[in-house]
């Protein structure tokens, strides 16, 4: 956990950019299935690892920031890092398809709108996000949707 609010913008970017790369890497499929035998598994892989560092981004976010969005799961991601990272032969398929395709996209407006009101607080600094627009790292992040 940051000690300091205004160190959240980077791990709330940081998730913004795995959940566009998960999507990238999960588009082409239409269930779990279809996710498992894709590539020998690499885009499942993948999209796991994603899975498991936006649960550790999740663990570094201050407390005074997930206390002002009490509807966001903040354990509940966390804990599903710690099953991933944890029980991985014991992951349920299915869970992770319903997680990336629909769990994901009810979080990632979420996440923009607690970047976009902190911008408009002046707690984080838009020179940081413009920067980072210009930044190849974070190439799968739709600032239009954040600025």
């Amino acid at each position: 956990m940051s000690p300091n609010k205004k160190n959240d913008l980077l791990y709330l970017m940081n998730i913004l950019e795995y959940i566009g790369k998960v999507w990238k890497y999960t588009e082409e499929t239409k269930d779990a299935e279809e996710l498992y035998e894709l590539n020998e598994q690499l885009n499942l892989n993948a999209s796991l690892t994603l899975l498991a560092n936006i649960g550790e981004n999740v663990s570094k976010i201050s407390d005074t920031l997930k206390q002002e969005y009490p509807d966001i799961e903040w354990q509940q991601i966390k804990d599903f890092r710690n099953r991933i990272v944890h029980d991985y032969t014991g992951i349920d398929l299915v869970i992770v398809f319903e997680i990336i395709t629909k769990d994901l996209k009810l979080l990632k407006p979420k996440f923009e709108n607690i970047i976009r009101k902190n911008i408009e607080n002046k707690i984080f600094d838009i020179e940081e996000i413009k920067i980072s627009k210009e930044s190849k790292y974070y190439k799968n992040i739709d600032f239009e949707e954040i600025i």
